[in-house]
């Protein structure tokens, strides 16, 4: 089933590399961790994640309360967190502490999946894995994929226990364990559907020369009792969701989860394809590769009835190949998680054999090729995710959520693409404008109208308009123009500009105010204002929501009304 094994000392004696270096390696993975975890730039899927929690913390029930199109289940294991860092950027380093402790158990897991193959293959599958760049990135980014990766890791070590026993209690643990990931991510539908042909095909196979299996009926019934156990696994742990979601909201929560989460996730229209290694992670993908190919030689025909390596390379084809197909929606970089960990026992696997090889041969062609493996998987991915951890990604992200924060009191609506401002409610209903948000916009399925109507209603007294939001130039763009004004920390704030056109008699001009609050009118020098007659010095005053006419004298220049900041506004009462 793979390389040699003896005793422990003896398996780390044929191991790349001895159990100090070992250590030391993980050490630096763990250096690496923090830096990435206090530096790497937020991704706006974290802060949705969050804000979502945040949601939940407050009582609300996702799909009943707002909208929603993930699993439920990261939601409300993330609300304490957002409780606990309320109005606090900490809450996103809360966050990836949390994603690293799923990224340690999915390394602890990866290392039982390898251990199979002995020590020297388990320590090298860990060690290319943990310094992987991208696993190193979308495990800390704070999102229900690591969570979801630790089940199907469950998961596969269930399936591979049960090869071994065939006690049918192991495929329910399976079967539950990719349940409760679905719970997290829907994306793990594809391990769903490899772990059950597989397991039906090692159930078929597996008793060909069973003579009761000689008759059809019993055949079929061979396949169908392991399967059904599986299959009741996985139901169980969904009734267990639905179960929750409809006790938290009722019918009418159901049928928005399945309309928005299910049958939307299936007819979504961002087909973005991330390709599963990036750059330095070539080397890494060539050693996995190797692996497989010493492994397929090895095994050859027999790689069918394999109870280890049939569920490991088959879930690496069905799922890869699920996620290659043209019409799988939202294939980003952290939809490859599943399979980085089965990459990597192989990748072990290739590192164990070429040291092998190098140790017992001695020429310089084996050890030049042992010292390319090293170099190429796992020097070069452990320098760029060393250059992530080095990078100050995150402090510019966190000034501007503490800026938003400060503009925008506990309860006020924020306009931001990206829900930057955990804290703060959106101030339109889809909470952040994903990638599919703005192409169904793009496309008249949504009207941007709609999208207006909603900021119109909120009345936010801050807006951020990041690169999502720039992209809506109808009535959305036209509206922000309206009723907002740039401030000194890069946000607009509620407000009206006016160009000033200098001589003639005073002509009112219509000024539409968004929010009542106390505002700072600024005017161009030698400028004289009047608000609804009245003439209004330069400095603070309180303006209710609605028109209001603004007359001027004097020169052209610039007449502008901001509203105050939260904490301002609080000495103008």
């Amino acid at each position: 089933m793979g390389s040699r094994r003896g005793s422990t000392r003896e398996e780390w004696g044929r191991a790349p590399w001895s159990l100090p270096v070992f250590v030391a390696s993980l050490v630096l993975v763990a250096v690496i961790r923090v830096g990435v975890v206090l530096n790497r730039a937020i991704d706006p899927d974290e802060s949705q994640h969050l804000h979502t929690a945040w949601q939940v913390a407050l009582g609300w029930v996702p799909y009943r309360d707002f909208w929603e199109h993930h699993m439920p289940a990261f939601y409300y294991l993330a609300a304490p967190l957002t409780r606990r860092f309320t109005d606090s950027p900490t809450v996103y380093l809360a966050g990836r502490t949390l994603m690293t402790a799923a990224a340690t158990l999915a390394l602890v897991l990866t290392w039982r999946l390898a251990r199979r193959l002995g020590i020297p293959t388990a320590a090298g599958a860990v060690t290319t894995l943990a310094l992987l760049p991208q696993f190193t990135e979308t495990t800390t980014e704070t999102r229900p994929d690591p969570l979801a990766l630790v089940a199907w890791l469950l998961a596969l070590l269930a399936v591979l226990r049960w090869g071994e026993s065939r006690r049918s209690a192991w495929l329910g643990a399976a079967g539950f364990a990719l349940g409760l990931g679905l719970a997290f991510s829907l994306k793990l539908v594809y391990g769903v559907g490899a772990v059950g042909l597989i397991v039906s095909i090692l159930a078929w196979l597996g008793r060909r020369d069973d003579p009761s299996g000689r008759r059809g009926g019993t055949r079929v019934k061979i396949v169908a009792t392991p399967l059904t156990v599986f299959v009741a696994g996985v139901s169980l742990a969904l009734a267990g969701t639905l179960a929750w979601v409809g006790a938290a909201g009722g019918s009418s929560a159901l049928r928005a989860m399945v309309s928005d989460v299910v049958v939307d996730s299936w007819r979504f229209v961002d087909f973005a394809k991330a390709r599963p290694v990036f750059g330095s992670e070539i080397g890494f993908l060539l050693l996995a590769a190797v692996g497989i190919g010493l492994t397929l030689a090895r095994t050859g025909r027999g790689i069918t009835r394999d109870a280890y390596h049939l569920p490991l390379l088959g879930s690496l084809a069905l799922v890869g190949g699920a996620l290659y197909l043209p019409h799988t929606p939202a294939v980003y970089q952290h939809a490859w998680l599943p399979v980085l960990p089965i990459l990597a026992v192989y990748a072990g696997l290739a590192l164990a054999r070429l040291f092998d090889w190098a140790r017992e041969s001695g020429r310089p062609v084996p050890v030049a090729l042992a010292t390319l493996a090293v170099l190429g998987g796992l020097v070069l991915p452990a320098g760029e995710s060393a250059s992530y951890a080095l990078r100050d990604q995150l402090s510019g992200s966190v000034r501007l959520m503490r800026a938003e924060l400060d503009a925008a009191c506990p309860g006020e609506p924020i306009i931001d693409g990206t829900a930057l401002a955990v804290f703060r409610p959106s101030a339109h209903r889809f909470g952040v404008l994903i990638t599919g948000i703005r192409e169904w916009i793009a496309r008249g399925r949504i009207a941007e109208e709609v999208v207006e109507g909603d900021l119109r209603v909120a009345r936010a007294p801050v807006a951020h308009i990041d690169k999502r939001l720039r992209g809506l130039v109808g009535p959305v763009a036209d509206f922000l123009a309206a009723h907002y004004v740039p401030a000194d920390d890069g946000l607009l704030v509620a407000g009206v500009r006016i160009r000033a056109e200098g001589g003639g008699p005073p002509r009112p001009v219509p000024a539409d105010v968004l929010v009542s609050g106390p505002y700072r009118l600024t005017a161009s020098p030698g400028i004289e204002v009047s608000i609804d007659g009245r003439p209004a010095r330069r400095g603070v005053r309180r303006l209710v929501a609605g028109r209001h006419e603004v007359t001027w004298t004097g020169p052209p220049g610039r007449i502008e009304l901001a509203l105050l900041g939260c904490a301002e506004r609080a000495l103008f009462p």
